[in-house]
């Protein structure tokens, strides 16, 4: 019957999905922010296959890549000819097979121009170049990315969390925009939440609700919508890695208001400074 199912989709609603991209798009690449799996297994089912692949400006260009017939939704792929990767243990993560990811290969830069400091911390003695990366190889040598290690923080009981999984995660909710989590020496993590304001309005059109943006994100039947989404998409996670409050925002982030890199990564230190008083009334 799944199968069935999917056929018939391919058919009538994939169909025209695919149509929007001009009716010939059957790869699609997939690079620089994290990919979810579920979003990846979607697309691919649609009929676009998608190959996610990994690499920094430092090593000219790619380390890794899915490849047709070989492939892992939610990895970044094997290393390509030439380059071998290692995971360095040494460096603590949020969970026990993470590590930095630490990359070998004729591909990998001599040094940062003029500045000896920077290329001595980043390269190896044996030329090896550290990522930043935390992630960890699997049984076949498949390699998952699972933060950044200037963004993973301790929390009051010593337990390492890096956010980056979990907010991606969240953003799989219709209801949410965008998230980023906090709990830096604190006893437990909260969340900043950009709601989609769209879909909240939606939501309270059906439950006879009215007011303003901020009105609309304060109201507890929006709020219990929000914990109940919040507690769906953090199944896959350990307790100590979820979150136990958070604050709903209606101003999406992006380069423009400066919440957001041209690249689209978060800018954690200007929006934790921006929302101070939201994240500190979440510990009050």
């Amino acid at each position: 019957m799944e199968n069935l199912a999917l056929t018939l989709a391919r058919k009538i609603i994939f169909k025209k999905i695919l149509d929007r991209f001009g009716g010939r798009l059957r790869l699609a690449v997939s690079g620089a922010s994290a990919l979810s799996a579920e979003v990846a297994e979607f697309v691919n089912d649609i009929g676009i296959g998608v190959y996610e692949g990994y690499g920094l400006s430092e090593n000219s260009a790619a380390l890794t890549m899915n490849l047709p017939g070989k492939r892992k939704f939610g990895s970044v792929g094997k290393p390509l000819p030439g380059i071998r990767i290692e995971i360095d243990s040494s460096v603590e993560g949020s969970k026990e097979e993470d590590g930095e990811v630490v990359a070998y290969g004729e591909n990998i830069m001599k040094g940062y121009h003029n500045l000896p400091e920077q290329t001595s911390s980043t390269l190896t003695e044996s030329r090896g170049l550290r990522t930043g990366d935390l992630g960890h190889l699997d049984e076949d040598g498949y390699l998952y990315i699972t933060g950044r290690i200037k963004e993973q923080y301790k929390l009051e009981n010593g337990k390492f969390v890096a956010p980056a999984p979990l907010e991606e995660e969240l953003k799989l909710s219709p209801y949410i925009t965008q998230a980023m989590i906090y709990g830096l020496n604190q006893e437990h993590n909260v969340a900043l939440i950009v709601a989609d304001m769209e879909k909240v309005r939606q939501f309270a059109d059906e439950k006879g609700l009215s007011g303003s943006n901020p009105e609309l994100l304060q109201l507890p039947e929006v709020r219990e919508l929000f914990k109940k989404e919040v507690q769906q998409f953090s199944t896959t996670f350990k307790n100590f890695e979820r979150i136990e409050d958070f604050s709903l925002l209606d101003e999406e982030w992006n380069p423009d208001n400066g919440l957001l890199t041209p690249t689209m990564k978060i800018k954690r230190s200007v929006i934790e400074e921006k929302f101070k008083e939201n994240i500190t009334s979440l510990y009050a």
